[in-house]
This record gives structure tokens, sequence and C-alpha cells, in this order.
């Protein structure tokens, strides 16, 4: 089992150590802030590896790191490369005075240096978008990129040394520093939070070239330039030649639809690529926008979250023993037979009590619970998973006093998703598809309807098929689920390891599902596909594992590097919960339960006997296709068979 190991009490990241530095990012619920800004688009794991890992003689070390990391003498060395780089103190990331910093070792923590830029991303244009790099003085002569979250313009979760970095990237607080990484994170072209007004040039006006270093290019581009700045900065901060020995990439959310976006696109740049909870943006704005307006059909179709608290524990009764155990975890929510419409309490008339659903509201339900389809019946955008189906799911802007706008929800492009994704779709369909159109409003897409052509029969977002069309046209590079383009990092040879959290409610699970079958299909089946790529699903767990009832916190990177670096590719993985209603976790107190994440189509089954929370009572069995089961639930929900 990949990611075994020990806790250790050197990592001291407790609740109050994590929320003060969420309050340097503002008091604003932090939780709701982080999960809104990690949507598409702590110490978080089982206390895996030990901290020191990697210490050796094969680290590089900078004896005067504290005189080497200072604005100007960065800026020489960086000098003579190109793109050109300029070192500088940026407004959406860590105050550098300069655009550098010295931090010296302490009880938790080697020393490092962190160093904000800007770098060009079109030589052609002067483009130019911003990075944060970290060079811990102890280097281990490895390069890690981290992903972004949301539409990026910030480095939030990609900053190495915030302990809330592991919400994106899984480990614990500083692995990276620790192991000694030099890692690297870029803004993708643009500052601030909000979807996509950064990119609004004037009425049917965008800045493209933003567009484009948000897609991809900026990523791109740092794989390259990132990895020539460390072998510069090492080189000349030990007065001796470097090389960069192993390079890798993670991220979750938006940072997850990074990493697939460098797997599809530019593998050839790292020898393992860590994805999870991917956003691929050739469906996701349509079913962030269409559940939204779906609550808009009539004053009847809003579901309270009391109301919507009730639906939970209606799928456990009839869902959560199909794994041979009835423990709160629901390992396949694919294979249930849950339907709303049949399954749901309906009241009598159409006013609810709070304890039934109206017809309306049982349809808008469906809405998160089926996919996306065009008028013929194909499945656009699969719907949500109906484990653990949450309030969040069904969130909006304020809601508009006239139900029939237009617009229904102006002006909601602040940065926040605290209040929904809407404004993260909105931006995404009006702004960077149709060239913020003075004429074109998101809400125009949708219609909905029960039925019609194809498998996908209950009440649910319809869009046009030129709609779907125009996006996988104009959005391709910003989106890695094209199955074709994986052949590069096949051939390559290159390891792809993915996760998604199976209750996810920002991000349906069944993306990457459907993904991974397409890629076993086209790839010669799962034994082969898994040289090189392997899926793993996190029940219980909510986006990028920040709530939940499963264990959900496991070491990626340290799993990622035994596959790479020692031939041994994880059959499963070690997950641990602490909090379930959190990301913020102490790793000194004993985790409330352990489990075995197993590499798809394998599921964990329980032994029969044992404390069903500890993960030595698990196993996963090989050659066992049980995830590939597919009942009403997962067909509705639009899950490849």
């Amino acid at each position: 089992m990949s990611g075994r190991g020990r806790c250790h009490a050197r990592h001291p990241w407790s609740d109050r150590h994590l929320e003060g530095t969420a309050l340097r990012y503002g008091k604003v619920s932090f939780r709701t802030q982080l999960i809104g800004a990690l949507a598409g688009l702590g110490m978080m794991v089982a206390c895996v590896g030990a901290p020191a890992a990697g210490h050796g003689a094969d680290r590089k070390v900078v004896a005067d790191l504290g005189a080497f990391c200072r604005p100007e003498v960065i800026q020489a060395v960086v000098a003579k490369l190109s793109p050109a780089v300029t070192v500088r103190e940026i407004a959406n990331g860590p105050k550098l005075p300069g655009g550098a910093n010295f931090v010296a070792a302490t009880r938790d923590l080697p020393a490092y240096c962190q160093v904000t830029a800007s770098f060009v991303t079109n030589p052609k244009t002067g483009k130019t978008a911003n990075l944060l790099a970290t060079f811990p003085a102890s280097w281990n002569g490895k390069y890690l990129q981290m992903g972004c979250s949301g539409h990026c313009g910030q480095f939030a979760v990609s900053d190495a040394a915030k302990p809330i970095t592991t919400i994106t990237n899984q480990g614990y607080p500083g692995e990276s520093i620790a192991k000694g990484y030099a890692s690297w994170a870029t803004d993708e072209g643009h500052e601030g939070l909000a979807g996509g007004t950064w990119a609004i040039r004037g009425p049917g006006n965008v800045d493209r070239e933003a567009i484009e270093d948000f897609y991809y290019r900026a990523d791109q581009v740092l794989a390259a330039l990132g990895k020539k700045i460390t072998v510069a900065f090492y080189a000349a901060a030990t007065r001796q030649p470097q090389k960069i020995s192993r390079s890798y990439f993670n991220g979750c959310s938006g940072g997850g639809r990074d990493a697939f976006v460098a797997a599809a696109y530019f593998p050839e740049e790292f020898d393992g690529i860590i994805a999870g909870s991917a956003a691929n943006v050739m469906g996701t704005a349509f079913q962030m926008a269409g559940i939204p307006a779906a609550t808009l059909r009539s004053e009847g179709a809003f579901i309270p979250a009391d109301l919507i608290s009730r639906i939970d524990p209606l799928v456990k009764a009839q869902c959560d023993k199909l794994d041979g155990v009835e423990d709160g975890l629901i390992q396949n929510p694919a294979a249930c037979d849950f339907r709303p419409e049949r399954d749901l309490p309906r009241c009598a008339g159409n006013n609810s009590d709070g304890k039934c659903f109206t017809s309306a509201q049982i349809e808008t339900v469906s809405t998160l619970l089926t996919a996306v389809t065009d008028e013929d019946g194909n499945v656009v955008q699969p719907g949500y998973s109906v484990s653990e189906v949450q309030p969040a799911s069904f969130l909006t802007p304020k809601r508009p006093v006239d139900l029939a706008a237009r617009d229904p929800f102006p002006d909601s492009d602040t940065g926040s998703t605290a209040e929904g994704y809407w404004p993260l779709a909105d931006a995404f369909l009006k702004v960077m598809i149709h060239n913020n159109d003075p004429g074109f409003y998101t809400r125009s897409l949708f219609s909905f309807n029960v039925g019609g052509p194809g498998p996908v029969t209950g009440y649910r977002i319809v869009i046009p098929r030129s709609e779907a069309l125009r996006v996988q046209d104009q959005a391709r590079r910003a989106s890695g689920h094209f199955p074709e383009n994986a052949a590069k990092l096949i051939a390559l040879n290159r390891k792809f390891l993915i996760w998604h959290n199976l209750s996810d409610q920002v991000l349906t699970p069944y993306m990457s599902i459907n993904y991974y079958k397409k890629l076993a299909k086209r790839y010669g089946g799962y034994a082969k596909l898994q040289n090189n790529v392997r899926l793993f699903g996190i029940p219980g767990s909510g986006h990028c594992s920040m709530i939940g009832a499963g264990p959900d916190h496991f070491d990626a990177l340290t799993a990622m590097e035994d596959w790479v670096e020692k031939g041994q590719a994880p059959d499963s993985l070690l997950a641990s919960l602490y909090d379930p209603s959190s990301p913020m976790v102490d790793p000194s107190r004993k985790p409330l339960r352990t489990m075995p994440l197993c590499k798809f189509p394998e599921m964990a089954h329980y032994r029969g006997t044992g404390d069903v929370r500890d993960a030595a009572n698990w196993n996963c069995p090989p050659n066992d296709t049980s995830m590939l089961k597919v009942g009403a639930s997962g067909r509705q929900a639009g899950v490849i068979e």
C-alpha cells in the first residue's frame, strides 16, 4: 500500500495556526472562500512519509541562502534567461519586499527563499504572467509545479510555504520544502480572484492573450522556464553546475484542470503528474450555470437548505450497504438505484411543509443528479454524485426579484463564490466563449426537459449542440479531457495519477471516471493503461477533500515519487479522516478513521471482522471490478457503462 508512514509531531499545524494563516487571505468564511476559489473551473493527510525524506548525499546545500536571497542578486541570475523575467513584488500573492524574502529554519521547516516575479508568456506581444518560486536551502534536485484554483489570478493554495497548499496538493504542510523541492506556481496571466472581469476590454472585446495564458500558456511557459531558473539559481548559489533530476506537477480543482492540460499538451515537461478533482471546461460551465437557472423556473423551484439536508439520509438508507457493509460511506454512488422523482417524498400539493418536496423541487434536484444533454440526448456533462448531496450544491447569488430576467445575477463576478458558481460559469461562457457579446445571455442557453432521445431520461438541463461544439472548438486547449491527447504521455512512459472526491459538490467525479473509462477503451484496457495512468476515487468526501465523512487525506507526492523513482506503482493509497467538517486537522491526534483507496476499477472490501474505521480491516482485491457497476443513479448521471 503506497503511502505507509507515521505522524510526526514536528508538523504541529493546528486549526488555530491555519485559521491565522487564513486571516491573511481575508476574514470572510475561510472554508467557503477556499471552496469557492477551488471551483472550476492540512496537515491534510494521514501523516504519511517522513518530513525529512530525501536528506542525503544528493542534496545541494546553499550555506549562505540568506545573503543570496535578495532581489538584485536573483535578478542578475535570471537576466540572461529567455523569456524575460523581472523580479518584483506582486499584488495577489505573498508580499515579498522587492520580490524576494528569506525565511530562516524553524522547528517545522528548513530555511528557504521565496521569489515573486513577472515573466513573458508571449515574446511577440510582451504578455506577462506572475510566478512564485520557493527555493529550500537544501535542494533535492527536483522541480515541483503547483496548479492554481478557480479562474486563478492568485496564489491562495499554490504557495508552498502556506499550510493551506495541502488542500490542492494533499500531503502535509510544508512537505515540498521539507523534501527539498524547488516549488513553482503562476497566477496564469492575470491578477485577482474574479471569474472573468479581468478579461473584459469592452462590449464585444476581450483580452484573448490573458485568456490563452489562463487556458494553458502560462503553465506551459513556466514548466520550461522554471526549470531553467532553478538550475541557474542553485548553480549560482552553490557555485557548482546543477541539473534537474525529476520534475512533477500537482494540483486539485482548477489546479487539477491545469494538471490535465499538462498531461494532454506538454507531458514531456514532467516525470509525473497528479490531478485531483479536475474540472473539464467542456461541460462544467453549462452545469454550474444551468442548476442556478433551474431554481429560477418558478417561486416553487427553490429548495431551502433544511429540505436539501433530508436527501442524503434517504440515499444512505438505500445505497450504503451496496459495498457489503453499512458504515456511512457509499463507495460506488454510480451503482445506486436512487431516483429523485421516485424516491423523494412528494407533497400532495404545491406547498412543502419542510418534510416533503413539491414536484418543482424534485425537478430541481433532478437537474443536479442528471446529466446535462443536448437536444439529441447526447451527454454534454455528467450529473453530480448522489452521495452526500449538500445545500452548497444549490447555492446561487442573491435571488432576483424578477425570476425571468435575462441576466438574473448581474455584477455577481466579484471573485467570491460564497453564493455559488454562477459567476465562474457565466464569465467563462459570456466572456471567454462569446467574447463579451452584449447581446448574449448565458441563461438563454438553457431549457429543461424530461424523456426524449438517449438513455438519460430524467428531468435535466438541455443545451443546444451548437453551443457544446463552440466550447470544444474555442476552449480546446483549456481542457485535458480529450482521450486522444493522452497518447504522448503514454508513449513517453510518463506517470499520471488522478484522484477525485466521489461526493464532490463542485466538480462531479463522473468527469474523471468517464475520462478514465474512455482511456481504457482506447489504450488497451485497464491493466495496460495502469502502467501509466491510475485513478483513485475517494468515497464520502467533498471537493478537494475539504469536508466529508470519508477518509480523504493522503500523501500524493510520495506515492508519485515511489512510482516514478522506485517503480512502485500505487495499487492503493492510505487515507485518513481527521475532521469531517473541516480541512484543518491536527496530525498529533489519532485519525478518526483510515481506509485504503483502491485503484479504479477496484473497490475496497471489508474483511468481515474488526473495526470498520481501521484500514487494516479492508483490502483491495486484485482484478476486482466493483467500481464498474452502474445503476439507475449512474445511468441518469451519464456515467459510461
